[in-house]
């Protein structure tokens, strides 16, 4: 009797075990055939080509070793894509550099993973009468996608160049997305409206009212300057590195598929614009607009915007608001 309780105590310890381990072979078994994803966020402009060549031509997907979900969104403008990345409903978001600088320098969780693209910025206006900045008055306002976006401190800078005081058209800006910046100046809601492309050359091209075009001097921002980044949650970075790096891969495929497939790139983005792929051609291939996963002008960028009170302490090397693998300043 005393061995038969014994021998059923052993059998007992036996299952249980057997338990464990089977229990954690399918948790294992759960983690490895887990399907991987990736959120990412784009705001509408052809500068933000190298997003749409990923999506079209599912470059992540081929980038990836297995299984991935990549859910993108479109998003009217950098504040709204920050606060998604810092709430977590977002991995990667794609913005202007001062958006990103801003967010960094204010300890959000999310670096620089890569730079998007070089983008012509210029004052778009109905007024006949303005010229320059110095020509616009109290009563003009100006659309502008944020405070603290690309366009508001692209503004500053040349403010400061031309004015004076980087804050001297503060009182002038009305917030906008850019979609609705153009139905504003066409419309006349608005009087000028700082945009990047191809919202500049939709506006200037219209036919239901006469806009031109006061563009940025290259002395207060060069034409190669990096305009949009794409930032991305440490989260992203640290803990999933493979999904990671089949991002930075489809990044740099991207770019060479739009320097390759010029044609077949405008022919994705006319799918949102109304326009020919002839026009999306041209307005892609102006001399001011370029896309490279490389960065250029951000340190610059982020040293104006500390000297003019916009952030408080800009970074004192670039490896403080970049990832280890981007490249440039």
């Amino acid at each position: 009797m005393r061995m038969m309780k014994k021998f059923a105590a052993l059998l007992l310890v036996a299952a249980m075990v057997t338990c464990v381990f089977t229990a954690c072979g399918s948790k294992d078994a759960e983690n490895t055939d887990k399907k991987a994803e990736i959120t990412i966020a784009y705001q509408p402009s052809i500068g933000y080509a190298p997003l749409l060549v990923m999506k079209e031509k599912g470059l992540i997907e081929k980038a990836y070793d297995g299984d991935i979900q990549v859910n993108w969104k479109e998003m009217n403008n950098g504040s709204e894509i920050t606060e998604a990345l810092t709430a977590g409903s977002l991995d990667v978001g794609c913005v202007g550099v001062p958006v990103a600088v801003t967010g960094i320098k204010a300890g959000s969780p999310y670096r620089i993973a890569f730079g998007i693209s070089a983008q012509p910025y210029a004052i778009q206006t109905n007024n006949p009468d303005i010229k320059s900045l110095k020509d616009i008055t109290k009563k003009d306002q100006i659309g502008i996608t944020n405070i603290n976006s690309q366009p508001h401190i692209l503004l500053a800078m040349w403010a400061k160049n031309e004015l004076g005081d980087a804050h001297a058209l503060d009182g002038n800006l009305t917030v906008l997305s850019n979609p609705d910046g153009y139905s504003s100046i066409v419309s006349g809601a608005v009087s000028c409206h700082m945009v990047i492309s191809p919202f500049n050359f939709m506006e200037t091209a219209s036919k239901e009212k006469a806009i031109h075009e006061i563009p940025v001097d290259n002395s207060v921002w060069a034409d190669d300057n990096t305009a949009l980044v794409a930032i991305a949650t440490q989260s992203l970075k640290n803990d999933r590195p493979e999904v990671y790096e089949a991002l930075i891969q489809a990044a740099d495929e991207a770019d060479q598929y739009i320097a390759d497939q010029p044609e077949e790139v405008a022919k994705i983005l006319a799918k949102d614009y109304d326009a020919s792929d002839e026009e999306i051609l041209s307005w892609m291939q102006d001399s001011r607009s370029s896309y490279e996963t490389s960065i250029k002008g951000v340190m610059q960028m982020a040293k104006f915007m500390e000297d003019e009170g916009f952030i408080e302490e800009a970074p004192k090397n670039i490896d403080e608001i970049v990832y280890d693998n981007v490249k440039g300043e």
